[in-house]
This record gives C-alpha cells, sequence and structure tokens, in this order.
C-alpha cells in the first residue's frame, strides 16, 4: 500500500501543464537524438543538461529521464529504415528489421519495435517501481567473475548469431575482440597496438566502427551496383499507414512473449552496474532464437526485432536501480543523472526514498506517462519519415552518407573517426560481398574489452587462480550456461546427424 500511495503522490506531483509538457519534449528529443548516428542517450542528457539549470529538481529529472529512454526508441528507427543504428543497442534490432524493411514489409518491423519498446518500458517502470530495492542489494553481489561469465555468455550466442557458416562468425568475432585490444590496458596502463598515434591510444571507438560496418558499407554497395540496388535496398516502394504498423494478430503472438522475455532480461541486465542495453539486446535476442529454434533469425524475424528492442528499452528502467537505490551510476548515462540530482542537492543512496521522496515518485510515474508519449510519438513519426524517403531517393544516399560523417565527427571533433568509419565501410562491402556475418564483429569489439578486464581483475582478487570463477555460485552458474549455449548445437546436429546415417 505504501508503494501505490507513493505512486499517487507522484502522479499529482507531475499531473500539471508545465510538468507534462517538459515531459513530451524531453521525450520527443530524445527520439530524435536516438534517431542519429553518433549521438546517444549519454550524449543527448549531456547536452540538454544545461536547460535543466533553471528549472525544478522534479521537472529537470523528468525531461533529462525522457531524453533517457526515448533515445532507446528512436535508436530503431535508422537501424530499420537505412540499417545505422543510432544506438550501440540498436545494432542487434538492424539484423531483422533492416531485412524486413528490404522485404517491403517496414511497417511489421517498425511496428514490432515501437509496441515492443512500449511494453519492454512499461514493465520495467513496473519492476523499478515495485522491486528496485530489493534488486539492487542482489546487484551487489556483481563482482569481476560475474562480469566476465555474463559477457562471456553474450559472445557465446554468436554461434546463433553467425547463419550458414558459424566458422565465419567466429573469425569475426575474433577479428572484433583484436580491434577490442587496441589502445591503453585498462589494467596495466601499457599501450597496446596504437602504433605510436595520438588517435589510437584511447582505442577505436564503438560508433565510427559500428556505422562504418553497418551504414556506410550498404551506402557504398549502392553506389557501386546503381539505381536499380538503390531502389531494392530500400524496399520504401509500399506505401505504409499506422493501420500497417498495428500488425495482424500473428504477428502480435510472435512479438507479445518475445517481448515479455525481453523485457525480463533487459531489466535484470540493466540493473547490473556497467553490463547496459547491448549486453541486455544480445542476450535477449540469442535466447529468443533457441526458444523458437527459427531459421528466419537474421533474414526478417519478427520476434528478433521485438526480443532486441523490449530488452533494450527495459534496461533502462534497470539501469535507475543500482543509481536511485545504492547511489551507484551503471552508466555514462545515469552518472549524468546523478550528477543532476546532486546539482540540486539530492544524494542518491538508501536514504534517497525517505529524503527526497517526492522527487524520486515523481519521477517514477512520468516514466509511465513518458512510455505513451512515445508509442504516440513513434506512431505518428513514422509514417511521415517513410513518405519523405520515399519521394527522396536520389537525394537519400548522398543525404544519409552526410548524416553518417556529421554524426561521426559531431561525437568526438576528430576528422580521424570519419576516416575509420569510411575504412571499416569498405571492409564492410568485401565481408558482406563475401557472406561474412558482421555482427559477430561488432559484438567482439562491444563485448571483447569488458570480458577480458573482468577476467584480469577476477585473478588480481584471486591471486592468479582460476577457481575464483567456479567458487562464486552466480559465476559458476552463468559459465554453465554458456558451456551448455556454445556445444548445444553442434552435439545436436551430430546426434542427429549419426541417428540418420544408423537409420539407413
Amino acid at each position: 500500500m505504501d508503494i501505490l500511495a507513493n505512486l499517487v503522490s507522484g502522479f499529482q506531483a507531475i499531473l500539471n501543464p508545465e510538468t507534462i509538457f517538459i515531459l513530451f519534449l524531453g521525450t520527443f528529443l530524445g527520439t530524435i537524438i536516438g534517431a542519429l548516428p553518433g549521438m546517444g542517450a549519454s550524449t543527448g542528457t549531456s547536452i540538454l543538461l544545461p536547460l535543466t539549470f533553471s528549472m525544478e529538481p522534479t521537472e529537470a529529472m523528468v525531461m533529462l529521464m525522457g531524453v533517457y529512454y526515448g533515445t532507446q526508441y528512436g535508436g530503431s528507427l535508422t537501424a530499420i529504415l537505412i540499417n545505422i543504428p543510432g544506438t550501440s543497442s540498436s545494432a542487434i534490432t538492424a539484423m531483422d528489421g533492416y531485412a524486413l524493411m528490404r522485404k517491403g514489409e517496414a511497417a511489421r518491423a517498425l511496428g514490432s519495435a515501437t509496441f515492443s519498446s512500449f511494453i519492454g518500458g512499461m514493465i520495467s517502470t513496473l519492476l523499478l517501481t515495485v522491486c528496485g530495492v530489493a534488486l539492487a542489494r542482489w546487484a551487489l553481489a556483481f563482482s569481476a567473475p560475474e562480469y566476465f561469465a555474463l559477457t562471456l555468455m553474450g559472445l557465446a550466442l554468436v554461434s546463433g548469431l553467425t547463419g550458414d557458416s558459424p566458422p565465419k562468425g567466429y573469425i569475426m568475432m575474433l577479428f572484433g575482440m583484436a580491434l577490442g585490444c587496441i589502445g591503453i590496458d585498462t589494467v596495466s596502463g601499457i599501450e597496446r597496438f596504437a602504433f605510436d598515434s595520438l588517435y589510437l591510444v584511447d582505442g577505436l571507438k564503438t560508433v565510427p566502427v559500428l556505422v562504418g560496418l553497418l551504414g556506410f558499407s550498404e551506402l557504398l554497395s549502392t553506389v557501386i551496383k546503381g539505381k536499380d540496388a538503390a531502389e531494392e535496398n530500400h524496399g520504401l516502394t509500399n506505401k505504409v499507414s499506422i493501420r500497417d504498423m498495428l500488425m495482424h494478430k500473428e504477428d502480435w503472438k510472435a512479438i507479445t512473449p518475445a517481448s515479455l522475455r525481453g523485457t525480463v532480461i533487459g531489466f535484470v541486465v540493466g540493473a547490473l552496474p556497467s553490463a547496459g542495453a547491448t549486453i541486455a539486446s544480445v542476450l535477449a535476442y540469442g535466447y529468443q532464437k533457441r526458444k523458437t529454434k527459427s531459421d528466419n533469425y537474421g533474414n526478417g524475424a519478427i520476434d528478433g526485432v521485438a526480443a532486441a528492442e523490449s530488452s533494450n528499452n527495459a534496461s533502462t528502467g534497470g539501469a535507475m536501480v543500482p543509481m536511485l537505490a545504492l547511489g551507484i551510476p551503471g552508466s555514462p548515462t545515469t552518472a549524468i543523472l546523478m550528477t543532476a540530482l546532486l546539482m540540486f542537492g539530492i544524494r542518491t543512496g538508501p536514504q534517497l526514498f525517505e529524503s527526497n521522496g517526492p522527487v524520486i515518485w515523481g519521477v517514477i510515474s512520468s516514466m509511465y506517462i513518458g512510455n505513451v508519449f512515445l508509442l504516440l510519438i513513434n506512431i505518428l513519426m513514422v509514417p511521415f519519415l517513410i513518405l519523405v524517403l520515399r519521394h527522396s531517393q536520389k537525394l537519400l544516399t548522398p543525404l544519409v552518407m552526410a548524416l553518417c560523417v556529421v554524426g561521426v565527427y559531431s561525437l568526438y571533433g576528430r576528422i580521424f573517426d570519419v576516416g575509420v568509419m569510411v575504412f571499416f565501410a569498405v571492409i564492410g562491402y568485401f565481408l558482406k560481398k563475401n557472406k561474412f556475418p558482421i555482427l559477430p564483429l561488432v559484438l567482439g569489439l562491444i563485448l571483447g574489452p569488458t570480458a577480458e578486464s573482468s577476467f584480469r581483475q577476477a585473478l588480481v582478487l584471486s591471486g592468479g587462480t582460476m577457481t575464483i570463477f567456479f567458487t562464486r555460485p552466480i559465476s559458476l552458474v552463468m559459465l554453465l550456461v554458456t558451456f551448455v549455449s556454445f556445444f548445444y548445437s553442434p552435439i545436436k546436429k551430430a546426434v542427429l546427424k549419426r541417428s540418420v546415417s544408423t537409420g539407413k
């Protein structure tokens, strides 16, 4: 009853025209920022933070939170329409979403992304309301061994994302992990593979590589193949209406269980400091693929889009758990949000709900309304975007190329990053031409450094012994899941092949 009473008081605090307008503005700006390559939640909240200096604490946090979860919605738009993920977590969405778009089924893909994002956002907010504090205490049990096991589990799921040639997928994964080794070693502080370049000392940035491999390489292919390929690749010849985005009964049967599974995974992973939306979307997508055992993944599986989008949106609610309940920011975005709270004299931690309950409950209440705003914004905005893209085919390729260049350059203000994007666009073009899967490379680049640093930190904690990974229950369970996930498919295929040959 206390939770319900606090939630009601939170709604009473924000249900006024000024706060509602600020909330709508934050969610709308978050959607736009999330759709821009190189921009993300941390960039968006940091840019808009100065605008909140003159606001009341509740209004400021409501706006910044709207930007935070709005970027997760927006990242799927460009991922599906032009194969350029606005955020790294949307790279999983691009796999099946862009494939559906090329088939002329952009409405199904966008509808699945929008409604699964709404499901993930709403349920994760409900979970934050009901069990946030209890989950935060459980998350404290995670240390370096558990984070290594978690990232290893994500990398093991590459076995389900490699298409018809697992060896090619594993080669790409190892290539991505090798790229992740470039820069300063976070444990020893030694420079690795930087070749005395000031730009490489800090390592390869994820966004230029991601935009180059996924988006710019597709544009490069379009330019090389010509006009016919451009029309085929964009798949925007069919009109898309709001009714099309509502999807059929069969689609709802596919996306509903996928969204619920993705929501649970996303919320739990998001509550772990430093885990993030990308790991959540990888785990949710891989689990959904194994659950359905379909060969359509990577070629337009609508439930794959739902699993990825629900998980990365649910992770935003989960990420608020350690920040609010423990005072531990688990990501750059939550660190900015915590800075905003400190700016207003509000300290996060176990006493936060008692000392500043009206503000925090107002923010939590606003997340319910904000997700409704985002659902409406995306449903109303998508047909307009597709209309613009469909009637500007001749301008689309140069405009998107310019958008990629501006987005990547604006991230750090370095022309070097634009060169990295073009370099990996050329690599991506030849990889696609020779049917090498791109996603394992991306996952290796993103998860590899986390796996390495967690592994080495765990060895430091244990004095160099590997037993630390097997004596801690959570780590042991995740390693067992990883082992089963990695070897289940090849063993099953071998057994089936042997049984067939024996039957003959």
